[in-house]
């Protein structure tokens, strides 16, 4: 049932002109296509009309798992081109995290990670120790070469179970491992 749902919903949103003459089956006619000519007639007499009811249903019943498999098909289709669809672009990442844990409201942002400067204190070949006024400890992802590459900012709110969740958390991780480019590193942060 949850299926039929994302088949309808992700028919909706493909484009029409390319779906409608690949991959647009109507079963219906199939049918009628299937059934003998004899049978197909209208305004017959009621052993005949008798006899295409029930042909129509065993060809309804023989044609029940191609229907299964082609529903699934269409399922399939729609999330392979999901995933086509989108980069490791930051506006691309943020849309499918917003898509998959803050539908409609779109809170979840990706910005650039810190990249701050390392404070040496005190070096021993130097032999002085260094006066520090007020220094501010970071994450060490926040240093130089080892900080992250950009952060990524998800509400505190029960609507996103990021944080409450550990499915969810590691689903979000996954998602972010799947479509991120290759050696960027990233950071889950409470605004």
């Amino acid at each position: 049932m949850k299926q039929e749902q994302n088949l309808k919903q992700a028919l909706t949103k493909t484009d029409d002109a390319a779906n409608s003459a690949l991959f647009r089956l109507d079963y219906q006619r199939l049918v009628n296509m299937l059934l003998p000519f004899t049978l197909r007639k209208h305004g017959l007499q009621v052993p005949f009309i008798e006899r295409r009811h029930t042909m129509r249903a065993w060809i309804h019943a023989l044609l029940a798992p191609v229907k299964r498999l082609y529903i699934d098909f269409l399922v399939y289709r729609y999330q392979i081109n999901y995933k086509m669809e989108h980069t490791g672009q930051v506006v691309y990442l943020e849309k499918v995290l917003n898509d998959r844990f803050d539908r409609g409201k779109e809170r979840i942002r990706i910005k650039d990670g810190p990249k701050l400067e390392w404070v040496y204190i005190f070096r021993r070949d130097e032999q002085k120790p260094k006066y520090l006024k007020k220094i501010y400890l970071h994450n060490q992802l926040s240093y130089g070469e080892k900080g992250v590459d950009f952060e990524v900012f998800i509400p505190t709110d029960t609507d996103i179970p990021v944080w409450t969740d550990s499915g969810k958390w590691a689903e979000c991780h996954s998602l972010l491992n799947y479509y991120k480019l290759a050696g960027k590193t990233y950071q889950l942060t409470k605004p």
